[in-house]
C-alpha cells in the first residue's frame, strides 16, 4: 500500500482511469490487511492502556475512517471502474472529501508505518552490515538523514498540504512545470518524515510509560475519544458553511495612510480638476474625470457579449471610498435588511429602489437637494442637485478602473489576499481546474461572508473593494452600450433590469473584472448586492426620466416547473415542489446529453458556457403559451446557468410570464446565474429565488413550502 501511494497521489501524471484501478487495488490490499489483522480487532478494546498504545489505537482508527471516506468517495466519482453504479448527486462534496482524506491518508498512513519502524531498521542494518563497531558508516548515513529531512520540510510546503489538510481549497495545486520524477521524489520524501516522525514520538512515549509507577485510565480514553472528536470536526466543517468573523484573514488597511476615513473634514483628490469642485466635506474622494476604453477586447477571457468596448468620456464626480455600511444605513433608514450581521459591513439585501430612497433620505437628512423624484412608474434625477445619488455605469467603471486597462484595476489576476470573493475560482480557473501550473493566481480561501468596508488595500483612486465583498447598485437600466452616447452616458431611458456592477463575496473572479455588467429588476434585492453613493463635483444640468417597461405579470394561467439536472440534486428539489403543488413538471433533456463521468462533464460545462453555447432540447413544452409562471430549476455551474438553460429560455416567449428560480449549489448559491437568466428573459417578471445546498438535506421540504408561500404558489 506504501508503494501505491505515491501514483495515486499523482492522478495529473497517470490519468484518471489508472488512479482508478490503482485505489481499487488499494481497497482490495486494505481489506485483506484487516483480515489478516483481525486478531487486533477481537483484542484492541481489551486491557491497559500505555501512551504509546493510545497512540497506535488513535492513529489506527483516524487511518480507518479516513480510508474509508477515500473509498467512499472515490466510488461516488468514479468515471470508470464503479461507473456501472451510476451513483449521482453529491459529488462536489465527494470530490473536496476525496481530496481532503487523500493528504491526511498520506500522512496517517505514513505515521502507520513509522509504528513499525524498528522492525525496518532491523532490517536496514543487517541489509547494510551496520554494528557499533562501524561507527563512521553510521554517521554518513545520518548526516544524510538530516539533509533529506530537510527535503522532505520544504517538499511538505512546496505542495501547498497544509491548505489541503484544513479545507482552504478544492483543487490540487499541480505544478506541471517540474518533472514526474521530482513529484515522486517529494511525495515518498513526506512519506518519510511522517514516518520518522510517528517512530520517534512513539518512542518518547513508551519512556513515559516505563517511569509511571500507576496505569491511568485516561489514556483509553484517549485513544478513542481522539478520532471521534476529529470525525465530528471534519463532518462539521464539510457540511456546514463556514463562519468567519470578517476580519479573519484579511488585510486591513489603515484609511488614514490613503483616503480620508467617513468621517474626515475633507474630501481626497485625484489630480487637479478642470473646473472649481463643488465643496463637498463628507470624506468623498474627487474623481477627476477623463476618457477611457469602457468595456473589453475581444480577446479578454470570460467576457460576454453585451461588453463592447468603446471611448467614453466623464466629468469629474465625487465618490465614496466605501461601500455604505450597515450602521450607517440603520442610522438613516432604521432598519437593516442585511443577512449578514456587523456595523462596519456593508448593507447588502437592497433593491435599486432601496438605494434610491437612502440616497435621498440621506440627503434630506443632510439638508442636501435630493437627485431623484419617485413616482409610480418613473424615476427621475435631477442632474442640478447636491445631494447624494447613485453613480452612472460610466462612472462607476471610470473609478474601478483607475486608470488600468486590464480586466483587473490590480493589473494582475485578482487574488484572495486582493479581495473577498469566492477564492477557491480565481481568473481562468475555468479552464485550468485540474492542474493550476498555467495559473498567475492560485485558489485561495473561500471567506463565504461579507468583510469590513475598508478592507484590503485600496485602488489607485483611492477607493475600497470596488472588485468584491459586494456587488454595487448604479443608475443605468440594462441594454446595449450606445456606443454614439460618448460623454457622460447614462443608459437607456427606458428598461426592465438595473445594472450593478464589481461582484460580491460569492462570485467567481471571472465575475468581478472591471467590465463585467450584471442586471436585476428594480424592486430585486440580493445577500452580495449593496450600494457605494457618488456626489457632483461639477453641476449638471437638466433632468433624466426613466421608466420601467415591464408588463404586468399574467394571471390566471398554470404553473410550470421547468429543470435541468445532472447530478439529481435539482431533479430531486423539482419533484418535491410538484408534490407539494401538483403543477406540470418538465425536464430538460439534450439531444447530445453531457457525459456521466464528473470530470468530463466540468470540461464540458466550462467550454460551453465559455463560448456561451447552445446545446439543442431534444424535448418541447407542449401549449406554452397556456402557463403564467414557471418555476425554474438548475444546479449552479460555474456561479452561472448551465447553457441547456439559457437554450431553454431563449426557445420560448416569456413576455409577461413569471419567472420563480431555484438552484441547486455547493457554496455559491446563486452566482451569477440570476442575472443570466434576468438577461435572456428581459420582459418576464421575477420572483423570489431558492437557493438549496445540495439536495437541500431533511429541511427541504419546510424551506420549499415557505419559499412558494412567499411567491404566492398554491
Amino acid at each position: 500500500m506504501i508503494i501505491l501511494l505515491p501514483l495515486l497521489m499523482a492522478e495529473v501524471l497517470i490519468g484518471q482511469e489508472i488512479h482508478e484501478w490503482l485505489g481499487t487495488g488499494m481497497l482490495a490490499l486494505f481489506i485483506a490487511h484487516h483480515i489478516l489483522n483481525f486478531g487486533w480487532w477481537k483484542s484492541f478494546p481489551k486491557g491497559k492502556y500505555t501512551p504509546s498504545r493510545a497512540f497506535g489505537t488513535a492513529l489506527d482508527l483516524l487511518l480507518l475512517a479516513d480510508m474509508i471516506a477515500l473509498f467512499v468517495s472515490g466510488i461516488m466519482m468514479s468515471g470508470f471502474v464503479f461507473s456501472f453504479l451510476h451513483i449521482s448527486g453529491g459529488m462536489l462534496l465527494a470530490r473536496q472529501l476525496h481530496l481532503f482524506a487523500s493528504y491526511w491518508g498520506l500522512i496517517l498512513m505514513s505515521a502507520h508505518l513509522g509504528l513499525h519502524m524498528e522492525q525496518l531498521f532491523g532490517l536496514g542494518r543487517k541489509l547494510l552490515h551496520l554494528s557499533e563497531k562501524n561507527k563512521s558508516r553510521t554517521w554518513v548515513l545520518r548526516t544524510l538523514a538530516a539533509a533529506v529531512s530537510a527535503y522532505e520540510v520544504y517538499a511538505f510546503f512546496a505542495q501547498q498540504v497544509p491548505s489541503y489538510l484544513f479545507l482552504q481549497t478544492h483543487f490540487v495545486m499541480f505544478d506541471e512545470t517540474k518533472a514526474a520524477v521530482v513529484h515522486f521524489a517529494e511525495t515518498i520524501a513526506m512519506i518519510v518524515l511522517f514516518a520518522a516522525a510517528a517512530h520517534y514520538l512513539n518512542k518518547l512515549l513508551c519512556k513515559v510509560k516505563k517511569s509511571e509507577k500507576k496505569k491511568g485510565y485516561g489514556w483509553k480514553t484517549a485513544a478513542f475519544a481522539i478520532p471521534a472528536i476529529a470525525a465530528a470536526l471534519v463532518v462539521v466543517k464539510l457540511n456546514l458553511p463556514a463562519k468567519t468573523e470578517p476580519w479573519q484573514g484579511v488585510l486591513t488597511v489603515d484609511s488614514s495612510n490613503t483616503v480620508s476615513s467617513l468621517n474626515a473634514e475633507s474630501s481626497s483628490t485625484i489630480g487637479e480638476p478642470e473646473q472649481e469642485p463643488l465643496p463637498v466635506n463628507d470624506g468623498f474622494v474627487l474623481i477627476k474625470g477623463g476618457s477611457f476604453e469602457m468595456g473589453s477586447p475581444e480577446d479578454e477571457p470570460w467576457r460576454s457579449a453585451d461588453e463592447t468596448q468603446h471611448t467614453v468620456t466623464v466629468s469629474d464626480f465625487y465618490m465614496s471610498p466605501y461601500e455604505v455600511k450597515q450602521s450607517d444605513y440603520a442610522a438613516v433608514m432604521g432598519d437593516d435588511p442585511s443577512s449578514f450581521d456587523g456595523d462596519d459591513l456593508p448593507v447588502e439585501n437592497v433593491s435599486w429602489l432601496d438605494a434610491v430612497a437612502y440616497c435621498n433620505t440621506l440627503s434630506e437628512k443632510e439638508n442636501l437637494t435630493p437627485a431623484y423624484t419617485v413616482n409610480s412608474d418613473t424615476v427621475t434625477w435631477d442632474k442640478s442637485a447636491n445631494g447624494y445619488r447613485l453613480p452612472t455605469e460610466a462612472e462607476w467603471e471610470y473609478a474601478c478602473r483607475a486608470g488600468t486597462t486590464t480586466p483587473f484595476n490590480t493589473e494582475t489576476s485578482i487574488s484572495p489576499e486582493e479581495s473577498n470573493y469566492y477564492g477557491h475560482y480565481p481568473y481562468e480557473i475555468e479552464d485550468n481546474y485540474f492542474s493550476q501550473g498555467n495559473l498567475t493566481t492560485k485558489p485561495g480561501e473561500y471567506r463565504q461572508t461579507t468583510v469590513a468596508v475598508d478592507s484590503f488595500s485600496p485602488n489607485g483612486f483611492g477607493l475600497y473593494n470596488m472588485h468584491g465583498n459586494v456587488s454595487e447598485w448604479v443608475w443605468d437600466y440594462y441594454g446595449e452600450y450606445d456606443t454614439a452616447d460618448t460623454v457622460d452616458p447614462t443608459g437607456p431611458k427606458t428598461g426592465t433590469r438595473r445594472v450593478y456592477r464589481g461582484g460580491g463575496w460569492n462570485d467567481f473572479a471571472k465575475n468581478m473584472r472591471s467590465a463585467y455588467r450584471a442586471a436585476l429588476p428594480e424592486d430585486k434585492g440580493s445577500f452580495n448586492l449593496g450600494i457605494r453613493l457618488v456626489r457632483n463635483a461639477v453641476s449638471g444640468t437638466g433632468s433624466i426620466v426613466s421608466a420601467e417597461t415591464g408588463k404586468e405579470p399574467e394571471t390566471g394561467g398554470k404553473t410550470l416547473i421547468a429543470f435541468f439536472s445532472w447530478g439529481g440534486n435539482t431533479r430531486g428539489i423539482a419533484h418535491e415542489i410538484q408534490s407539494q403543488t401538483g403543477a406540470d413538471i418538465f425536464e430538460i433533456e439534450l439531444v447530445n446529453p453531457y457525459s456521466d463521468d464528473y470530470n468530463t462533464v466540468l470540461d464540458q460545462a466550462q467550454h460551453d458556457q465559455n463560448i456561451q453555447a447552445r446545446p439543442e432540447i431534444k424535448n418541447k413544452v407542449a401549449n406554452f403559451e397556456q402557463y403564467d409562471t414557471i418555476i425554474l430549476g438548475y444546479p449552479n455551474w460555474w456561479a452561472s446557468i448551465p447553457m441547456p438553460i439559457a437554450s431553454f429560455l431563449e426557445e420560448y416567449d416569456f413576455s409577461g410570464k413569471t419567472i420563480i428560480p431555484f438552484c441547486s449549489h455547493g457554496g455559491g448559491r446563486f452566482g451569477q446565474s440570476l442575472t443570466a437568466i434576468a438577461k435572456l428573459a428581459p420582459d418576464a417578471v421575477m420572483g423570489e429565488p431558492l437557493s438549496v445546498h445540495y439536495s437541500g438535506g431533511s429541511g427541504l421540504s419546510e424551506d420549499i413550502a415557505k419559499w412558494l408561500g412567499e411567491n404566492n404558489i398554491q
